[in-house]
């Protein structure tokens, strides 16, 4: 079975039927079933943190209602926890420290999570220097927003 690392982007677009990629995550999804999704606190907090703000467009609600859909959606997909942690400090694991900026923090980091939890790292971004990490050319699962990409 294909197991999945997703970004709280990924996530957000499974939950929100508003969500400009909405339908994509969900044609990914059937596509690709069964899956195992794999979530990472870093993740589960991200996407509580994004859809209870009030200026979220969809806004979802308070913080302990995102998280009880968010804890109904890892029920009902059989989500696990990552087993393995991974430092962005270590050298085996950051390949190419210099593709490290701000806005690549989180990917990088959660594309070696997954090459270490053995899974794929789902996202909407086709910008993410997967060669700056270990095995991660092979981890990263762009998600197609066109029914032909």
């Amino acid at each position: 079975m294909k197991r999945y690392l997703p970004d709280v982007n990924a996530i957000l677009a499974l939950l929100d039927p508003m969500h400009v990629h909405h339908d994509a995550a969900h044609r990914w999804y059937k596509q690709n079933s069964p899956m195992q999704f794999l979530l990472s606190p870093h993740v589960e907090n991200g996407v509580i943190r994004v859809a209870s703000q009030p200026k979220y467009p969809n806004f979802l609600g308070t913080c302990s209602k995102v998280r009880e859909v968010l804890q109904a959606f890892a029920a009902r997909t059989k989500s696990q926890s990552c087993e393995h942690e991974v430092s962005l400090l270590d050298n085996r694991v950051l390949l190419k420290p210099d593709s490290l900026t701000p806005a690549r923090v989180s990917d990088l980091y959660l594309l070696a999570l997954a090459v270490a939890n053995r899974a794929r790292f789902a996202t909407f971004d086709k910008r993410i220097p997967a060669d700056a990490v270990m095995g991660g050319g092979g981890a990263i699962e762009v998600i197609p927003v066109n029914p032909t990409s």
